[in-house]
């Protein structure tokens, strides 16, 4: 086939057949497992949908399904929005949805988002499945299969092959991939596997020096001194690898570097954070994120528990069905009890405290955080929804407040943890004391802390100055790479300070935090600091291996612009929109940048875009309520730069640019209203303080000055400004 092969990318492989040869008993559990049917070469034996000639309509599109010479064939609508046919070269997955990958080009393999729902007929199977929304079939939707989103080369294939090596041409735009093995194979977690083979034929080989990863070993776990739950009897170090090694793709995050790497896990991915729309507000999981970041909130990852101690690593499947497993180390005589279950014979371990979420529409996938529902946050109720469908959001409250206590029980600080969290989504300042609380007695899983911290210091960014800065020298990665994160929100000059010191920091993920905020930092700071340059030397090339990915070449952009490269940040700009034309963030960033050349009528079509297709943001519609402005329509400007202040997604600048708004076009008393609500949601926020006082004073409104007088003197006591303002008050 042309464009890739499966021919092995590395001597150093030796793909799974030689592995089998003589590890037979694990050869066959492999074979049994969803691993070996992650991805495989498309024919009579794999293939399950219907490919008897069967036509499928959804939305605008028909497709229609067909053998020919033993090949499989899907035509469907293409790019142009004309019907094309396409070889179906593998399948990906066979339970409960088997999709097809089909080679849109030589080396370019799409995932087709019309499946085949395997489950038998009477569960609703055996049947063509649209996995999206209507809307998806439009050619012109980001999601459209033939588009960037639905490519396996840069999305799927690091984690559904053994040493896969993705070789995108940025010149051409092709792939040319190779692969070990097409599918989750042994060396996917064991490493390269000729120099075991080749220690094995010169007699080399021992028990020090495998030639294979070392997983590290699993602690065991016992019970003792009638404690109801099972304990380590050694420390839990050395467990990383493991975790490492199923995390690399069992976890939603970014690659720094080819997944086949055998470094820590933070050395080589970014692991996305609690965000919403990922994660609900109480950390529970929402979209797709693949258990590493639910599993790291656990009681039993901070025990030392990892994947195997539940799962066989070879056929994936737990070590006893269902809820039996977790009675190996929860006494089923104390947590089966019916003092534990409150009565209720249906109860069970998973669904109390794994409860389900359905993905593309019929595949069900477990949270991993093993919590516990908490009356003090809303979500926590929905494990009761399962059985107490028509039950009121009340009414379930007050039944977790009711249900019994176990005697030694933790205190629910998951549950003070989400209604905190949720509060500070939405801005409220009177949730950062007790958030801050918080943080200073308990010990909390560090995606946890990092989450909160994000938040607070959106809302009080002077206060939270200290905490931020002292987050730098945590142990924890994680927390490094958060105050990297949360640096946006400080100062620029505090920014700067903390930005350099975590420059040099030893793990990959943080640096790469760090250089991703330096480029929004303005380019003075970087004449201060030589080092930084090294820094975007490094995260340079980081992005030049996924320059398939729009994100990328956005960086590559603003690191050319930053060094006065015009056509190479020109370059950039084009192929990530040609990559993604709808790429929100790349028609900001090429507006602004086109805008400071001059070419004014470019710029304006990147943000006519933008609105286009992403009405429904912020940053969409301040950037839009800008150029209205520089195009002196300034009742045309007003709308946008509202809605933008309004949003969810607002960040103070937007307040604070259509209070100005509001004010040159005499609308005074709404600049100052919203002025007044800004410093609601974001307290000491300078420019808001001071622009509130001088418009009150100008408007002799004495009640607004005197509150925003009093609230500046608050947080800046010693500044001239404030001393300024008080005079003119007394």
């Amino acid at each position: 086939m042309s464009g890739h092969s499966s021919v092995n990318a590395s001597e150093n492989y030796a793909g799974a057949k030689a592995c089998i040869t003589c590890h037979k008993a694990q050869g066959d559990a492999w074979l049994s497992s969803d691993h070996y049917q992650s991805m495989q070469r498309a024919d009579e034996n794999v293939v399950l949908g219907d490919f008897s000639g069967t036509k499928y309509t959804f939305g605008k599109r028909t497709s229609r399904f067909f053998e020919q010479d033993g090949e499989y064939f899907i035509e469907t609508l293409n790019q142009q929005g004309k019907q094309q046919t396409y070889p179906v070269r593998y399948v990906f997955g066979y339970r409960p949805l088997q999709q097809y990958l089909l080679e849109t080009e030589p080396g370019r393999l799409q995932a087709f988002d019309v499946a085949w729902d395997t489950r038998p007929r009477s569960e609703g199977g055996q049947r063509w499945y649209q996995l999206q929304d209507e809307s998806v079939t439009d050619p012109e939707h980001p999601f459209f299969w033939t588009g960037y989103y639905q490519n396996w080369n840069s999305r799927c294939a690091a984690c559904h092959t053994t040493n896969f090596e993705k070789q995108f041409n940025s010149e051409t735009n092709q792939y040319h991939s190779t692969w070990t093995d097409a599918n989750v194979a042994c060396e996917s977690c064991h490493g390269p596997g000729q120099e075991h083979i080749q220690s094995i034929t010169d007699k080399t080989y021992s028990s020090d020096h495998t030639g294979l990863k070392d997983l590290g070993e699993k602690l065991v776990f016992h019970f003792s001194d009638g404690d109801p739950i099972a304990r380590p009897q050694q420390s839990p170090q050395g467990l990383s690898l493991a975790l490492d090694t199923c995390g690399a793709c069992h976890s939603r995050r970014s690659e720094l570097q080819e997944p086949s790497g055998t470094e820590p896990y933070h050395q080589r991915f970014q692991l996305e954070g609690l965000d919403e729309p990922l994660y609900f507000s109480d950390g529970q999981i929402r979209e797709e994120v693949f258990v590493l970041g639910s599993f790291l909130q656990s009681k039993m990852a901070e025990a030392g528990v990892t994947c195997t101690n539940c799962h066989d690593p070879h056929t994936g499947k737990t070590l006893l069905p269902g809820a039996q497993v977790c009675s190996t180390c929860h006494a089923p005589t104390v947590f089966a009890a019916p003092e534990h279950t409150n009565g209720h014979e249906g109860a069970d371990c998973l669904d109390c405290h794994m409860p389900e979420r359905i993905y593309m529409g019929v595949d069900a996938r477990r949270d991993h955080r093993f919590h516990r529902p908490s009356p003090k946050h809303p979500n926590s109720s929905a494990p009761c929804k399962t059985c107490h469908e028509d039950a009121s959001e009340g009414w379930l409250t007050d039944a977790l407040k009711a249900w019994p206590k176990r005697q030694g029980a933790s205190p629910d600080t998951l549950g003070e943890w989400a209604a905190l969290n949720q509060r500070l989504s939405a801005l409220d300042v009177t949730a950062v004391n007790a958030a801050s609380n918080l943080l200073n007695e308990d010990k909390l899983p560090s995606l946890e802390e990092a989450a909160l911290v994000e938040k607070m210091v959106v809302i009080t960014p002077q206060r939270m100055l200290e905490k931020v800065s002292g987050m730098t020298d945590d142990d924890d990665p994680i927390i490094r790479q958060s105050a990297a994160r949360a640096a946006p929100s400080l100062p620029e000059a505090s920014q700067y300070q903390l930005l350099l010191k975590l420059s040099q920091d030893p793990i990959r993920s943080v640096r790469a935090e760090v250089a991703s905020t330096l480029l929004s930092l303005s380019p003075q700071w970087f004449s201060r600091a030589p080092q930084l340059t090294a820094l975007l030397e490094e995260y340079q090339q980081l992005l030049r291996d996924s320059q398939d990915h729009p994100g990328a070449n956005l960086g590559l952009a603003k690191i050319a612009s930053l060094q006065q490269q015009i056509p190479v940040a020109i370059k950039h700009y084009e192929l990530a929109l040609q990559i993604d034309p709808q790429h929100i963030p790349s028609l900001l960033s090429y507006s602004d940048f086109l805008r400071s050349f001059g070419n004014e009528d470019k710029a304006r079509r990147q943000l006519e875009l933008a609105l286009r297709y992403g009405s429904d943001m912020a940053a969409v519609q301040f950037s839009y309520g800008l150029q209205k402005i520089r195009d002196k329509a300034y009742q045309q400007a007003l709308p946008h730069l509202t809605k933008a202040a309004n949003s969810t997604e607002a960040i103070p600048r937007y307040a604070f640019v259509s209070a100005v708004a509001l004010w040159q076009l005499n609308y005074r008393k709404d600049a100052i209203t919203v002025l007044a609500e800004a410093h609601t949601r974001w307290p000491g926020n300078y420019d808001i303080l001071v622009t509130w006082a001088k418009y009150a004073y100008q408007l002799r409104d004495v009640t607004a000055l005197k509150t925003a007088v009093k609230a500046l003197g608050e947080y800046y006591p010693n500044d001239a400004t404030y001393k300024q303002l008080l005079g003119l008050l007394n």
